[in-house]
């Protein structure tokens, strides 16, 4: 029973885990050292930007990161470049 109980609370709580681990300060170091060697910060400022949701947001970070950038982010790395671009400029 015991063990039941431990387990369930394990599963319950992987998924906070690892929102935990998203970090908008490290995502902000990560994007600073390969985003802006190929672009300005102004690219999500300006008028006619193509990023619109979260999503499309989420798609292009992961295009840069296959492309351009090069990046070989983990997923939670990843996720943090995400959660760090959409909590200082799109706020989606």
């Amino acid at each position: 029973m015991k063990l039941t109980v431990l387990l369930i609370c394990l599963i319950c709580t992987a998924p906070v885990y690892a929102e935990d681990k998203i970090s908008t300060k490290h995502g902000e170091t990560l994007h600073d050292e390969k985003c802006l060697n190929c672009h300005t910060s102004k690219v999500y400022t300006r008028e006619d930007r193509t990023v619109k949701t979260l999503n499309a947001l989420s798609n292009q970070v992961n295009n840069c990161m296959k492309g351009p950038a090069k990046a070989e982010w983990t997923e939670i790395e990843t996720r943090s470049v995400i959660h760090y671009l959409n909590q200082k400029f799109y706020k989606f």
